[in-house]
Formats: C-alpha cells, structure tokens, sequence
C-alpha cells in the first residue's frame, strides 16, 4: 500500500499510552498505520517532525469557542471567529460553537459556515432564542425565551445540526429564578436527546446586589446534570463558581459529567486552578472560549501551556484536548485517538521552553517555564500551515516582563 503521507517524529497519544519516536501513514484521509520505522519510500508525501521538543498528537479539540461568524452583526453581539483561524490554522481540528446563537440564528451553522469551514465545527444550541446576538451579555432575560417549541421546529427541521444545547448562568434572571431556568434548559436537553453545556461564573455580578445568590444556583445546576452534560468554566474565580464544591463536583464526575476549564477573557482564575489540582480536582477537559475579542489574547495552545504553569504535564494537557474531548463529544470511536481507521486528523507542535508570563481574569500575572506553537495541522489527511498567531509576535505567550493585560 501506498501513503498519502507519512509524519515522523515523536507521537504522544496520552489516551492509548504512546508517548515516543514513531511513524504515522495516512491515505484516504484515514490512519492506516502507526508503528516504528515505517517505509518512507511508499509515501508521496513525509514529514519529519523529529526536531527536538517537538511532538506529534492527536488533533486538539476545542470543546468551548464561538465561531458564528458572520451570524452576529459586529458592533452590537459578541462577534465570534473564523473557525478556521482558531482551528486548523491552530492547531485545532474540532471546535465546538458553545451556543453562540439560539433558535432565530443557528440555522447560519448548516448553510454558512460548516460547509466553509476546513475545521470541523460541532454547534451546540443557546437555550436563549438570541443569545449573543443582542447587545447585552446576558442570553435569557426572559422564561418566555426559552421557547421549547420553536426549538423542536428547529431540531426537526435542522436533523443532526444541533449536538448539544448550552445555558449560561450570568444575568438578574438567574440570581432571581435560576432554578427555573436550570429546570427549563435541563428539559430541553433531555427532550432532544442532547447533552446540557452549563455556564458558570458572572463576571458582571459583583456590579448587582447579592451575587452570592448565584451560588445555590450552581449547586442546583450541578446535581441536575446528567451523564454527558458538561459543567464548564470550571476555574472561574467570580461569583457563581464552584470554588466550594468539591464533593457535588467529585460526585458529578463519578456518575459522567465533564468538567471543563474553558478559560476565555473573563473566567479563569490561576489560584482557583492551582488549588484545585492539588485538591485532586483537576479538569477533564481544558478549551479555550474563544470569541473574536479574545483572539489576541490566546489560543487553545495557550491554554494548554497556563495549565502547565499551575502544575499540570504535558500528557496530561494533551489528554484533556484530544481522547477526554473527544469522549465529551460522544466521538470517542472517531477522533482523539492516532490509531489505524481513525480520522487522520494529526497535531504538529514544539514544546519550547522560557520564562512565559501569564495574564488571569483577576489580571493576575503568573509564570511558566514551557509554552505550545502548532507547526502543522492535519485534519482528515489535509496539511494546513498555522496562521500567525494570538499575539502579535507570535503564538508564544508573553516572556516575563512583558505581559500584557487581558
């Protein structure tokens, strides 16, 4: 047989145990062999991928992003990204849209932008009818925007589109009657067969009276979810996290729910996830909530390298962006895995090492000896080269000294 392309070099595939020198064949799109020392002469294409730290993984998974582009009007919702620009041109494979838009906008992912996208983009469905397509930051102002009819129109008519529906726990609603909300998201996911991506965490909710009425909300949210549902900003330092619940949280895991870091601008908090790995309470999966406002700010990479400056390895990061996300996406069979029959889909990327600054939603700087750059990305056999970077100079963070706010 011969190879559409060869990649060598040192494959670290935490969830199937590899982690050294190696040769990955791929044709037809596909993995059709992993092993030592594969025969170079029957690949049209190779790559060598051996230079010193750097490594060869399963193509990341970017379990929380907001890639509706072109669905938000710019200057009046939260503009999302290219989905291309934080995915292959990442060193991303996967996103998922975490609810970007509800009802009145999602049918913009099937006739717009998956059919675009060079990145597959898995959307999940806002339980708020607007979402983030309206001015303000909250997504339900109301009970009635829930609006569980005009969501079985949108399944019905949308099949396969919508893989999962997302509720944020920010906004006076949910301080006032967020158990309701919780109950109404929760029986919108059950009804459709879908998992629940809970929000928590609201930056804004110092600036209202009582922000401490958020937390029994999240210890209401977190023993409502199911096996599959996704409890996420999971290191968020503000009013509404989970900073006091480790056993509802151990319990939650125990019976299958994820617990995502999704770091983005506004909530993760370098204390919060330090003592939470200590405490053993580390993330299943790390993602990066990305908008088009936090795309100078960091990348999926970068995330990855902030959990290693609070303690965290490399395969432990690796595993939490390939095999744990893509078992959270219920795509376990198909993706995060470098392993004959899979999708070729492949990460490229150095391990360099320095004195790297870091920026946290509290603007605290913190420090970390070793930082992430994509080199190549490999989606479905395709060779993509990476964009420039988060940052002006780059795709490394800042180096100490010259940090930047967030």
């Amino acid at each position: 047989m011969e190879y559409d392309l060869l990649v060598r070099g040192h494959v670290l595939d935490p969830g199937q145990g590899l982690d050294g020198p190696m040769d990955v064949a791929v044709t037809g799109g596909r993995v059709t062999a992993v092993a030592p020392r594969l025969d170079a002469a029957r690949a049209r294409r190779v790559i060598d991928a051996t230079a010193p730290g750097r490594h060869v993984v399963p193509g990341l998974i970017d379990l929380h992003t907001h890639v509706a582009h072109g669905a938000i009007t710019p200057g009046v919702g939260m503009e999302g990204c290219d989905p291309d620009d934080i995915g292959v041109r990442a060193g991303v494979t996967t996103v998922v849209d975490a609810g970007s838009v509800g009802v009145a906008n999602i049918g913009v992912f099937g006739a717009f932008i998956q059919p675009r996208a060079r990145t597959r983009v898995v959307p999940f469905l806002n339980v708020g009818s607007h979402a983030h397509t309206m001015p303000s930051m909250v997504d339900v102002h109301d009970l009635a925007e829930i609006d569980r009819a005009a969501i079985a129109r949108c399944v019905a008519a949308n099949p396969g589109l919508v893989r999962g529906v997302k509720l944020r726990l920010v906004g006076p609603l949910v301080a006032e009657r967020g158990k309701e909300v919780v109950a109404a998201a929760k029986d919108v996911a059950r009804e459709h067969g879908v998992p629940l991506m809970v929000h928590i965490g609201d930056l804004s909710a110092h600036r209202r009276p009582e922000p401490e009425r958020l937390t029994p909300v999240t210890r209401f949210a977190v023993d409502q979810l199911d096996p599959g549902d996704i409890l996420t900003h999971l290191c968020t330092p503000n009013p509404g996290g989970a900073t006091d619940m480790d056993a509802a949280l151990i319990e939650a895991r125990e019976r299958g729910v994820i617990l995502d870091a999704a770091l983005g601008r506004g909530n993760f908090g370098h204390r919060v996830a330090r003592e939470q790995r200590e405490r053993g309470l580390p993330p299943d999966t790390v993602s990066s909530d990305l908008t088009l406002a936090g795309q100078g700010f960091h990348s999926l990479v970068e995330c990855m390298a902030k959990f290693l400056a609070v303690g965290y390895d490399l395969p432990d990061v690796v595993r939490m962006t390939t095999a744990n996300a893509a078992r959270a996406l219920g795509m376990g069979e198909e993706l995060g895995a470098i392993a004959p029959g899979r999708a070729a889909d492949l990460t490229i990327l150095d391990v360099v090492a320095g004195d790297f600054a870091f920026v946290d939603t509290a603007r605290e700087t913190f420090h970390g000896t070793r930082a992430l750059a994509p080199v190549h990305t490999v989606k479905g056999g395709e060779l993509f080269a990476p964009g420039w970077g988060a940052h002006p100079w780059g795709w490394l963070p800042a180096r100490r000294g010259h940090e930047v706010a967030p």
